[in-house]
């Protein structure tokens, strides 16, 4: 089956968890390519992260269905800490990766009659 995209909403459960998923940010030796490793799991991976200083972050996933990102939060320990919604992406416009497509025709389900 093929991989459908995903964007996750993620949001703490409490200030608490919040201090407790960053503690120690500043020293983590991770660098982005194991990041890439640790968020790619047999059902799913996330392919792009987006954290501010707000109570919620955003990730972009690739999986088969939305339940296997919960999943793989869930065995990754990142449920402990965070709410997640999950929505699929049927239509995206990335400004510095125009195609010259239409990005509207995924979207042709949601038209209605005059």
């Amino acid at each position: 089956m093929d991989r459908k995209k995903f964007i996750a909403i993620h949001t703490y459960h409490d200030d608490d968890c919040k201090k407790a998923l960053w503690k120690g940010v500043s020293t983590w030796p991770e660098n982005d390519h194991q990041w890439q490793e640790d968020y790619t799991f047999e059902k799913c991976r996330c392919t792009q992260h987006w954290v501010g200083d707000d109570d919620f972050f955003f990730c972009e996933w690739e999986a088969e269905k939305g339940q296997d990102i919960l999943d793989a939060l869930d065995s990754a320990g990142d449920s402990e800490y965070i709410f997640t919604a999950v929505y699929e992406i049927k239509s995206h416009i990335d400004a510095s990766n125009l195609t010259g497509r239409n990005p509207w025709k995924p979207l042709s389900h949601l038209d209605t009659p005059n």
